[in-house]
């Protein structure tokens, strides 16, 4: 493909990208904040948390959670990123990570556009700290944000979760 080939393919792309609408879009950004709230709320209430993105804290909070499959806890934020109302889809992915003789298997996660604003700020903030997924009061993950990531994708790839726990994961997440 040549340069040129090249540069009006990505163009076109991300002009379809940003031209997407959200499956919410009937929905307003305050409407959508106002759920996010009234789900912070519930957690501080309950001690528990719906599932969604949350930042880890560096300080001690009533919110200490153990990460499913290992001895590691971590301090959460009881505020979340984002919700599973702002999930638009997920996708079971396998590859042959490192070499190894099994699959490795993840779950790519699609944010809608709300989802995608709040995930582009929590990860731009939390560049070298980690972001905790949890799913129905359970931390399933504790990933270490590299950079930021503005097109609202997000993913489940631990080691330690074969097919059928992200299987489980997808079902539990309703996508």
């Amino acid at each position: 493909m040549t340069k040129t080939s090249i540069l009006l393919f990505t163009i076109t792309l991300l002009t379809f990208s940003c031209s997407v609408k959200s499956s919410r879009s009937n929905r307003t950004d305050a409407e959508i904040i106002k759920a996010i709230d009234e789900k912070a709320i519930s957690n501080i209430k309950t001690k528990k948390l719906c599932t969604g993105w949350y930042y880890v804290l560096d300080t001690i909070s009533d919110f200490n959670y153990q990460l499913d499959k290992s001895s590691e806890t971590y301090y959460l934020d009881p505020t979340p990123i984002v919700i599973k109302d702002n999930i638009k889809s997920t996708e079971i992915y396998e590859t042959d990570f490192k070499g190894q003789a099994e699959d490795y298997v993840g779950l790519k996660i699609q944010l809608d556009e709300f989802g995608a604003k709040k995930w582009a700020y929590a990860t731009e903030k939390s560049i070298l700290k980690k972001l905790a997924f949890v799913i129905d009061n359970k931390l399933i993950a504790a990933s270490q944000v590299n950079c930021q990531i503005k097109m609202g994708v997000t993913a489940i790839n631990r080691t330690e979760y074969d097919k059928k726990d992200i299987e489980k994961f997808k079902k539990l997440l309703g996508k």
